[in-house]
């Protein structure tokens, strides 16, 4: 299949860009007017889901939406656009800004996980203190039941030749 020659500009700084810029418009606005996301998707007759995506910058906005989302607002489409550039600035600072809040949700997540590791570790270590022999205590129990079953096995089998 052929690739459409707008998939490039689709993944072009300046698209993004613009595309982050206008779901910061939409959602400064919508907070203006002091409405939930849900509110404004009702009002706008445009699936929740969606229009989260489109506030958060990321959800594609198709001309027939951006006019339901400035009726719902109260604004012209031209008004969603205002201040809305593409200008190499914002185009680095949209950037930065994606970037440090990846990095908080990576760094988040690690934090998540070393609490986990270090909770896991504390609970095998109780674990053991509490259940787990110390090395005295095998060398002078024995054989284990394991062990003990298995001794018969041992003798019924024949030796080989290499055994003698």
């Amino acid at each position: 299949m052929a690739r459409r020659q707008g998939d490039d500009f689709e993944n072009s700084e300046l698209f993004l860009e613009v595309q982050a810029a206008l779901g910061r418009k939409i959602k400064r606005l919508r907070e203006q007017r002091g409405l939930t996301q849900r509110q404004l998707a009702s009002i706008a007759d445009i699936s929740g889901p969606h229009f989260g995506l489109i506030e958060a910058g990321v959800g594609n906005v198709s001309l027939m939406v951006q006019v339901k989302i400035a009726k719902a607002l109260g604004v012209s489409v031209s008004d969603l656009f205002e201040g809305v550039g593409g200008g190499a600035k914002s185009v680095v600072d949209s950037a930065v800004l994606r970037i440090s809040a990846s990095l908080e949700r990576v760094q988040m997540h690690l934090e998540r996980r070393k609490d986990e590791v270090a909770r896991i570790n504390d609970e095998l270590k109780d674990f053991m203190k509490e259940h787990g022999p110390a090395k005295d205590d095998r060398e002078e129990r024995g054989p284990t039941d394991g062990e003990r079953a298995a001794e018969p096995l041992r003798k019924m089998r024949k030796p080989s030749p290499e055994e003698g």
